[in-house]
């Protein structure tokens, strides 16, 4: 559902990976030139290469990572970001059907449009009568729809289903098995149509925002998977090697986990691509600086707030910025999610169900020295769940969690847990106070980073210890987080690159699959639900709203907010056509090179 999900990254915490789920490529939306002059901290939004392109050409990128790509291509059952990054230029991936203004609200530029009657508690999905497949065949509205069968029938394996879709009339019955068809999605021309009408229970104030969870920005191709069994779509070439695409590139090829190269969609609905390919290939953290050196790559993706210094002295490359919709946090293990009734369940027996353990363990992290060692400039400590891009209803009095390592052991005496003497560690009730930590790798910090967590936690005396005795890759943590039922972790890392709507129902709400500590309370619901509410149409009541949520999670600290981040893209100087603005929507179909060889000064 491209641009309406939250993203998970597959970066260590503290590692600050430096492009958010949606956003690394440049944001959907229409001018792109308003922003061109604009300035992220000492950062260009955008390089302004005064150079003609020339016809044609290969852009050349590096996706930093140190674990392959995932591969799904077909929205709901893609779940990590770098896939989705690595496919923008197809029009899926972090893409989607709907363009935006800088301000995230939808307007009339993009692949398709949406339009809202109060009333009928109706929006109205006008597909671009231009819009293509790569194959020649039309998008149809009966491709719109299809992407809601595909995450709701739990068949497929999407884990992308939300309280937030059961505001469609007759999806939650869908999604149950009560019925085989979405009553709540209508065709006015028929499915072959280029409009759906989308019935909703009650209208919501972030639905004119992009990512705002309530309906899906992207489209799935009916013709080319309709004899494709549920269970074997995720599995096919359909979804991994020979997707069909319908933005300014199609794919030629897939190495999987490994390279993508795209070439020109001649069916494509806008302006024709100037670039003849693009070619995007997985480099590790330990090699891209060295590459960018040796001038292999116009462009490098994801990159590592840990490695900027290096990145920054590779000569031929620009650096361009943006404030990234990412935030980055703890998990505590609370409970688990039952798959039949859809909803997380907080109900794990352990020590973590105190607040004050939490809290204490949350006060004991060096979170700020840690990002000043690592980050290179590009990270803050997080004070609450909403990063600052969401200035008006982020709470800019929340502290969050700062380094108190008194404070962190107050609370653990008030929960009952005392420190043994001989071994340093605290007991209660004839038990130790240890805990499992599911941390990840993928960056060149991940290993300090997590070293010195464990030695904090000794500091208030919780013995902490690593789960399988190593990090895990990111593929490998995603698999055992999103079990929902691994009972072996008690601590772990996250990192969001959030959607546009900075309502996390999607993230915390009961019957969120991304819920992944399995937090549930009925106050949480209630908050959650009221910022969604008909009151919060008011804008003023939704900053309030906002505003109990940032405090109220703070204090029960279900989850412990660690960074926010500033990304960063290294461009060469042959490149033509680059932003990271946030309304840039044809950005693939505009971006060129002015030479056949990369530049080296």
């Amino acid at each position: 559902m491209s641009k309406a999900v939250k993203w998970l990254l597959g970066l260590v915490v503290i590692a600050l990976a430096a492009v958010a789920a949606f956003f690394a490529f440049g944001r959907n939306g229409g001018k792109q030139a308003d922003q061109d002059d604009a300035k992220v901290g000492k950062l260009n939004v955008a390089y302004n290469n005064p150079e003609k392109p020339i016809k044609g050409g290969d852009l050349k990128i590096a996706a930093v990572s140190d674990s392959p790509f995932q591969g799904s291509y077909i929205s709901p059952l893609a779940d990590d970001a770098l896939t989705s990054e690595l496919f923008q230029p197809t029009g899926q991936g972090t893409s989607g059907i709907f363009a935006t203004d800088k301000q995230f609200k939808i307007n009339d530029k993009g692949a398709a449009t949406i339009d809202f009657d109060k009333d009928a508690k109706t929006a109205t999905v006008t597909l671009n009568k231009k819009l293509t497949w790569s194959d020649g065949k039309p998008v149809t509205a009966k491709d719109y729809e299809m992407t809601y069968e595909v995450l709701a029938n739990p068949a497929y394996g999407s884990s992308r289903w939300t309280d937030s879709l059961a505001n469609i009339e007759g999806l939650e019955d869908f999604h149950n098995g009560k019925t085989n068809t979405i009553s709540g999605l209508t065709y006015p021309d028929g499915e072959s149509g280029k409009k759906v009408v989308i019935h909703f229970k009650e209208l919501k104030p972030g639905m004119p925002y992009s990512g705002n969870g309530y309906y899906l920005e992207s489209v799935t191709p009916y013709h080319q998977i309709k004899d494709i069994a549920p269970e074997k779509l995720v599995s096919s070439k359909a979804n991994t090697t020979e997707p069909l695409t319908w933005g300014p590139f199609k794919v030629d090829k897939i190495v999987p986990g490994e390279s993508i190269r795209l070439t020109p969609n001649k069916y494509y609905f806008g302006d024709k691509p100037k670039l003849a390919s693009i070619t995007e290939q997985i480099v590790s953290t330990s090699k891209i600086a060295a590459a960018l050196n040796a001038h292999k790559y116009d462009l490098s993706i994801d990159n590592v707030s840990s490695l900027y210094k290096e990145v920054k002295k590779a000569p031929g490359y620009t650096i361009t910025g943006q404030n990234d919709l990412y935030v980055s946090l703890k998990y505590f293990n609370l409970g688990h999610y039952d798959a039949d009734k859809s909803e997380n369940v907080m109900d794990r027996d352990t020590p973590l169900q105190d607040k004050k353990v939490r809290q204490a363990l949350g006060y004991a992290l060096n979170t700020q020295q840690v990002i000043d060692k690592f980050s290179n400039g590009l990270g803050s400590r997080a004070t609450s769940l909403i990063p600052p891009v969401f200035s008006s209803v982020q709470d800019k009095s929340a502290k969050g969690f700062p380094l108190n390592i008194k404070k962190a052991k107050t609370l653990l005496d008030e929960a009952g847990w005392k420190v043994n003497s001989k071994t340093g560690y605290r007991e209660k009730d004839g038990k130790e106070l240890d805990l499992t930590y599911l941390a990840r790798s993928g960056s060149p910090t991940a290993e300090a980073v997590t070293q010195n967590n464990i030695q904090q936690w000794k500091k208030i005396g919780v013995k902490v210890g690593l789960y399988g005795g190593r990090l895990q890759d990111f593929n490998t943590w995603s698999k055992i987080v999103q079990t929902g039922t691994d009972n072996k972790w008690d601590i772990s890392d996250a990192a969001w690159g959030l959607s546009s709507e900075p309502s996390q129902m999607d993230l915390f709400s009961k019957a969120a699959p991304y819920n992944l500590g399995h937090a549930t309370t009925p106050e949480l619901t209630t908050i959650l639900n009221d910022i969604d509410s008909q009151k919060a149409m008011d804008a003023s009541y939704r900053k309030d709203a906002f505003k109990k949520y940032q405090e109220y999670m703070n204090d029960e600290a279900f989850v412990i907010p660690s960074s926010f981040a500033i990304k960063y893209t290294p461009v060469n100087n042959r490149v033509s056509g680059w932003t990271m603005a946030y309304d840039s929507f044809d950005l693939w179909a505009k971006i060129g090179v002015t030479s056949d060889k990369l530049a080296t000064k």
